[in-house]
């Protein structure tokens, strides 16, 4: 809750990521405790934090600005930014802003643009499976690729491929799906799988493809639209692997019922509670998460985005756990790009694709800060780099370090010696096994470790808006501190200091008296002898069990009744019957209009007050604001606060169109 709270409290001042221009020389237009914030920051927050319905004027958000200013100086003057705790969280929200500004954007943009144009495609894949460690030896990689071309030859020459695939496949799930994988999108393969099918025709048969667990021998049975996402909820009868013929018919018999009883209109819910073998999801009420093409069993998910409107429900549907009866919930289209791009961003960051804009963006810091390597130092590594070194044994009898720059770039100096250092301690995540490819896949990783930590240090010079960023996140956390320790953690624990609030307001919860009371209005056009009747009849059976229903019984005059009863507690002025008659236990009587209004009080509320603990909620909050408002004028007082108001016009005559 500290968290979010703090979050809360920092996007209030930060809602956007991005400012153009640069970050020219600014006059200063308000000095807090002789901290001066110059016209292009507040500029700048403004704009980012007003916008919409609720846009504030330049002189009322000045106002707030200056008030934040003050709590933040308070902070400061406290002590709160030199704490351990504070620089570790700063140091957090840093990393997590820096993260936008260390990749190449344009890279990671079009990788994600890619992925958005497969994204509108579903296709239709099956698959063989040859499996081969990512380790395995030259000779049983090439016996593995060997057997996936025969079995494509099989294929080719017209074997079924769903036989061969449930002969010959490695991939279990082939025993009962053929190889088919149903329809499938991107980031759900392996890339070079992905990269292979977008790049067939429906009926194209591949050569092996490479994955981390071995050959893929793939057909392309269709590709269509993609069909969006869909939200269901499922009644299941589960037939688990090794179940009796008795026991799938039993099974088959009891979704038959439940499917008829579904069709006839009885509740989809309460039988997927009562009835569903999903435990997880019967509890609500059989209802799945939203899913898209390929997250769900094939013959699941097909009959579910079969279904054709909101509240359609499937026949009875087979899968490898038993059968399911599926009622649509809802579904929606594939999404918008811009709304697209952060699902499928957070899914890039996942995948190797990373490392190609990460790949670019090494390369545009390279030419950026002259980049310039030593050939002959990197070749020296090569030669010492035998089958021993590359193992993990880095001390080599009689080596004689270069006292020589490796590589260099801005102001940074990286030596043979400082490569070789980390060559120790990173050695064994290397993967390459010849002396070349080991010593460049860890120059790579130095490198690139050593330009983005530079690249890091320099945003603040580089970005004026990266840098009002991590300033707002630092006021921001100052802000939240102070605040919980001045107003928000006293208003909750000072209990005398509320207490005290509360007597000086406690005339605003006084307790007025209320008269609970039953209300018979009888209609006069039944006539004097009915209703003196009926009256007789209310005093008499008003308060025993049952009375309500002779009440009625003798009220009514052929289809019509006589009398409407309302009950309930009124305080004077809410209602006009009551405030007609004496307030005093029992019945009183009287006529106004065309009715008779008999009014029974059967309890009169005392006044008072509304004691400390039923208000302490609302009395907590008040006392939170009273608080924040006396503390701002101590504030005000102690800390002087200068706004220079030629640039202030200036300023509010530039935005005025805006």
């Amino acid at each position: 809750m500290r968290r979010y709270i703090k979050v809360v409290l920092v996007t209030y001042f930060v809602l956007s990521l991005v400012v153009s221009g640069q970050d020219g020389v600014s006059p200063t237009l308000i000095s807090v405790n002789n901290h001066k914030i110059p016209v292009n920051e507040f500029e700048w927050t403004y704009l980012k934090n007003n916008s919409g319905s609720s846009k504030s004027s330049v002189d009322e958000y000045l106002e707030l600005y200056i008030n934040f200013r003050l709590k933040v100086e308070a902070a400061i003057d406290a002590g709160i930014d030199k704490t351990s705790s504070f620089s570790k969280e700063l140091e957090g929200y840093r990393k997590q802003l820096a993260r936008n500004y260390l990749t190449d954007q344009d890279a990671k943009e079009e990788l994600i643009r890619k992925a958005y144009e497969r994204y509108k495609e579903e296709i239709n894949v099956l698959h063989v499976l040859i499996s081969c460690a990512p380790d395995a030896s030259p000779a049983d990689t090439a016996d593995a690729w060997r057997k996936a071309m025969k079995i494509r030859e099989r294929i080719r020459l017209g074997e079924p491929f769903e036989s061969v695939a449930r002969g010959a496949s490695d991939d279990p799930s082939a025993s009962f799906n053929g190889g088919n994988l149903g329809y499938i999108t991107a980031f759900q393969t392996p890339m070079s799988f992905e990269n292979a099918i977008y790049a067939m025709n429906p009926g194209a048969l591949s050569k092996p493809v490479r994955t981390s667990g071995g050959y893929h021998i793939i057909k392309v049975q269709d590709r269509r639209k993609s069909l969006g996402r869909i939200k269901v909820a499922h009644i299941m009868k589960s037939v688990p692997p090794g179940s009796t013929t008795q026991q799938a018919e039993n099974a088959k018999q009891s979704i038959d019922s439940l499917y008829i009883r579904a069709a006839d209109g009885i509740d989809f819910a309460s039988l997927a509670v009562e009835n569903s073998d999903d435990i997880a999801s019967a509890v609500k009420g059989g209802e799945l998460p939203w899913f898209g093409t390929g997250e769900m069993i094939m013959s699941f998910s097909e009959a579910a985005f079969s279904l054709l409107h909101d509240g359609d429900i499937s026949k009875p549907v087979r899968t490898v756990y038993g059968w399911h009866i599926i009622k649509r919930l809802e579904k929606q289209p594939l999404m918008p790009f811009e709304e697209a791009k952060i699902t499928l961003e957070g899914k890039l960051n996942q995948s190797y694709l990373l490392s190609l804009s990460r790949k670019s963006f090494v390369e545009k810091l390279k030419k950026e800060y002259n980049f310039r390597v030593n050939r002959e130092i990197l070749e020296w590594f090569y030669t010492i780099a035998d089958s021993s070194f590359i193992s993990g044994n880095y001390n080599v009898p009689g080596l004689k370090m270069p006292e020589a720059t490796l590589y260099s770039f801005a102001t940074i100096k990286t030596t043979a010696a400082q490569f070789m250092d980390f060559i120790r301690k990173n050695g064994t995540q290397a993967a390459a096994t010849d002396s070349i490819g080991f010593i460049n896949s860890l120059y790579d990783s130095k490198s690139y470790e050593d330009l983005v930590e530079y690249e890091d240090s320099m945003l603040e010079k580089k970005y004026p808006e990266f840098r009002y960023l991590v300033n707002e996140f630092h006021d921001g956390i100052l802000l939240f501190e102070i605040s919980d320790s001045l107003v928000w953690r006293r208003a909750i624990t000072d209990t005398e200091g509320l207490y005290k609030y509360y007597e000086t307001r406690k005339d605003e919860f006084i307790i007025h008296p209320e008269a609970i009371a039953e209300i018979y209005r009888i209609d006069n056009t039944a006539g004097r002898r009915n209703v003196s009747r009926l009256v007789k009849t209310i005093k008499k059976h008003s308060d025993e069990p049952g009375g309500r229903d002779i009440i009625y019984r003798n009220a009514k005059t052929g289809k019509d009744t006589i009398v409407v009863i309302t009950e309930g507690s009124w305080k004077r002025g809410e209602n006009r019957v009551t405030d007609h008659v004496k307030w005093s236990k029992g019945f009183h009587q009287y006529s106004e209009d065309d009715f008779t209004y008999l009014v029974d009080i059967k309890d009169i509320t005392m006044s008072g007050y509304e004691d400390f603990d039923s208000v302490s909620e609302q009395l907590t909050n008040d006392y939170m604001k009273q608080l924040e408002v006396d503390w701002l004028k101590q504030l005000r007082s102690e800390y002087p606060v200068v706004v220079d108001t030629e640039q202030l016009n200036k300023l509010k005559e530039k935005l005025k169109d805006l």
